[in-house]
């Protein structure tokens, strides 16, 4: 065999390593081979460690791709050979050796590492700014980064060493010393196979943040942009924050209009430091006012109607990111596009007018899902989905379910237009099935409904609703008075509006809502049921830590013109469950029959209070507590309420996930009443509130 680190060839040489490779092998067993393949060569690896193997082979790729399409011969073999063992000694393994032999076309590459150097101490000298053991961590990062590194232990590779100067370097300049430099000095090799090492620090002087003006920047930016000048002054100067700055002026610029701004800075670093003092120049360039709404032309007919549809407010007018951007997120909300992209460019050669160009990819039109589900109420669920977002490529959305629980079957069919007339309101009409004999009755009903809904901003949103329901209650342990109406039809109309100002309505961390909704519902048969019910509610959610959450929220609804006993047992209010009052069960907070079931009021009031803390990432430990009413009477206001309060105290457990948090909670009862139970547990998914 040839020896690489010195490349003889000697004939005697070459027989005498031969059989000392061959005695190895018989001590040692063989080891892992590795291939490799490009054109007519061939090479095998042996000797070489997992971890060491795809570095290992993009080399010798690098060097068989130089080699081309020729025939594999002894120099490609012994070159191969040499940088096998130059990879090795930059990786911490000063004395490895490489061996070749080539047979039957094939390059045999033999590696033996021998021993490999450790880091030992770590000195940094110089006059530190910074505390030590905070560059210290700095230099050792690339090493202790590294795949299947040691922590406690690592080893030497001088590459990462040198990295290590650079980033000790970085972080003194990023503090504002723009001269520093830092120089990795590797001290002797000791016996013990370590390699201790002193990084030399320069720091030289730090540079300051002084005064910033703007010129050139439109007149109704200034004041944002000097807010951006504000929190920069006294901080250390850095030529990466300089153009931070110039890039969020910029940003600044485009989010509201100039899109083809751009931003220059100027400024004179003094030798000894100090402050240094910058000149920002914008050059805004035109205003752009969005003149077409072009989707690609690969979208399908439904796509590019709901586009142009929800993009249509901004033509005509400048463009602004916080509209575009709502936008953006309307035409995702419709579940129609897998992905979408806008970009603004010049209409005609008219750099002051714009094309919005929308490019994308639409989802699956068709998606047919089966759904197993359980809650402390319904039990056992199952269900059937069908959802078309692009029915006959119209744009609009048909959807059905069928569903099963412990309360019986429900199913529906929906027609969803996301842009109707091609405007902002979307609407959608509803065909729905349901049958529920969850306790001592059994109602048969079917519901036709009619929504249009608005999304004013990324806040406001409000929605008008029309329906009309056939319903059938029958029972053999009520009595009239408890079950109200057996057969009646309802027809209902109202309305509600909700301000959000949630970080999000799935899993909010911070922020609050607000909602209100106004239901007025007249029986079509001429049983004499009349009422108006309304719905308030509220909620504020408020991070204290990175990890410690308080949240708040209270419900009150109220049915106005009639007393229960004369409204339908289903379409009074109830309090009680998951939502409510957690210490009783579903809807069981007020009066309950001998046979359980709950018969409901007129005015529900519900307030929480809750403190969670995230133990694990998306796991949240919570205590919280609950105040009620339920109230049976006339009510003479949408602010009627029982003062019969009733509590609970509790705990419970969270797991985040994308659709809301499955939630466990067990509530207490501090007074319990006779024939209440102690406490419930409820098993549910989203939040209380």
């Amino acid at each position: 065999m040839t020896n690489a680190k010195d490349r003889m060839t000697n004939a005697s040489r070459v027989r005498c390593n031969r059989l000392l490779l061959l005695v190895l092998f018989c001590l040692l067993g063989t080891t892992q081979g590795y291939e490799v393949h490009f054109g007519q060569t061939k090479v095998e690896v042996d000797g070489v460690e997992a971890a060491q193997w795809e570095e290992l082979r993009s080399m010798l790729m690098d060097q068989l791709t130089l080699n081309g399409s020729e025939a594999p011969g002894e120099p490609l073999a012994d070159d191969l050979a040499f940088f096998v063992r130059q990879h090795y000694i930059r990786e911490g393994w000063p004395d490895a050796e490489t061996f070749w032999k080539m047979k039957n076309g094939w390059i045999y590459l033999t590696v033996k590492p021998g021993k490999a150097v450790r880091v030992g101490t770590v000195t940094l000298t110089g006059d530190l700014p910074l505390p030590a053991e905070e560059l210290k961590k700095y230099f050792m990062k690339p090493t202790l980064e590294r795949e299947d590194v040691d922590k406690k232990d690592p080893q030497w590779v001088t590459a990462d060493m040198q990295q290590g100067a650079s980033m000790v370097q970085r972080r003194l300049r990023a503090e504002g010393y723009l001269n520093a430099e830092a120089k990795m000095l590797p001290g002797p090799l000791t016996a013990a196979m370590r390699r201790d090492v002193t990084v030399e620090v320069k720091p030289g002087p730090k540079f300051i943040f002084g005064q910033a003006w703007i010129t050139g920047a439109p007149e109704m930016l200034e004041k944002r942009m000097d807010a951006e000048m504000t929190q920069a002054r006294g901080t250390p100067f850095n030529e990466a924050k300089v153009q931070q700055i110039q890039k969020q002026l910029t940003s600044i610029c485009t989010a509201h209009g100039w899109l083809h701004a751009t931003t220059a800075a100027d400024y004179t670093l003094g030798k000894a430091g100090g402050t240094v003092d910058v000149v920002f120049r914008v050059d805004a360039g035109e205003r752009v006012r969005i003149t077409h709404i072009t989707p690609h032309e690969a979208f399908s007919r439904g796509a590019k109607r709901v586009l142009l549809a929800k993009f249509k407010p901004l033509t005509g007018h400048i463009y602004e990111a916080e509209e575009a951007d709502f936008l953006f997120k309307r035409a995702l909300d419709t579940g129609m596009f897998a992905l979408l992209d806008t970009k603004v460019l010049p209409d005609g050669g008219d750099m002051a007018a714009g094309n919005l160009r929308i490019t994308g990819e639409e989802a699956k039109p068709v998606t047919l899902g089966f759904e197993p589900g359980f809650d402390t109420f319904l039990g056992p669920q199952a269900g059937v989905t069908y959802k078309n977002t692009n029915w006959r490529d119209t744009g609009n959305t048909l959807a059905a379910e069928l569903s099963y629980s412990m309360a019986g079957p429900t199913g529906f069919v929906s027609l969803t237009n996301p842009a109707i007339f091609n405007t902002q309101y979307s609407a959608a009409t509803r065909l729905a099935l349901e049958q529920f004999n969850r306790f001592e009755y059994d109602r048969i009903g079917t519901t036709l409904s009619l929504d249009v809904a608005r999304r004013v901003n990324q806040a406001l949103s409000y929605s008008v609703f029309v329906s009309t329901t056939a319903n059938t209650v029958s029972s053999k342990v009520l009595t009239p008075a408890q079950l109200g109406p057996s057969n009646y039809s309802l027809m209902n109309v109202g309305g509600n509006v909700m301000y959000d100002r949630r970080d999000s309505p799935l899993l909010p961390r911070k922020g609050w809502y607000v909602s209100a909704r106004v239901e007025s519902s007249t029986d079509t048969l001429g049983s004499g049921v009349s009422f108006i019910r309304s719905d308030l509610q509220s909620a504020w959610y408020i991070p204290i830590t990175k990890k410690f959450r308080y949240a708040m929220g209270a419900q009150l609804a109220t049915i106005q013109g009639a007393t229960a006993d004369k409204i339908p047992i289903d379409s009074r209010v109830f309090n009680g469950g998951p939502f409510s009052v957690r210490s009783f069960g579903m809807r069981k907070l007020g009066p309950v029959t001998p046979g359980g079931t709950p018969l409901g009021g007129t005015s529900s009031l519900f307030a929480s209070a809750e403190f969670s803390y995230e133990v694990m990432p998306n796991l949240e430990f919570a205590v919280f507590g609950d105040i009620g009413s339920l109230g049976q009477g006339n009510n003479s206001s949408p602010l009627s309420y029982s003062s019969d309060f009733r509590e609970a105290i509790g705990a419970g457990l969270r797991y985040k996930l994308p659709f809301g948090p499955i939630r466990v909670d067990y509530g207490y009862n501090p007074n319990r009443r006779t024939g209440e139970q102690t406490g419930f547990l409820h098993v549910t998914v989203g939040f209380a509130f």
